[in-house]
């Protein structure tokens, strides 16, 4: 791992994704009941430099089950995919 700040404009768009993130987990209907009944926290977002790719950092509140609930949301990433996509502020 680099020791390099992020600069303005990455965390800014971190932050853009991990508020659009956290709505689509409250929004969105995951068809499965370990994501909809748990209250999940999302941490933080490093973004890549050139902005396309980013690191989701979330946890379960509480930390209880925690791997078959991150295991879920990864078999269900193309959701968040999709939301991110389709809401207006996230024009790159």
């Amino acid at each position: 791992m680099s020791n390099r700040m992020s600069s303005p404009r990455q965390i800014r768009y971190g932050e853009l994704i991990r508020s659009l993130i956290s709505d689509c987990l409250f929004k969105e209907d995951f068809y499965d009941q370990s994501i909809s009944s748990t209250s999940v926290t999302v941490s933080y977002v490093k973004m890549s430099k050139d902005l396309k790719m980013a690191s989701v950092y979330l946890m379960p509140l509480g930390g209880e089950n925690q791997q078959n609930l991150l295991e879920n949301i990864k078999q269900k990433k193309h959701i968040f995919a999709l939301h991110i996509t389709y809401d207006q502020n996230s024009q790159f």
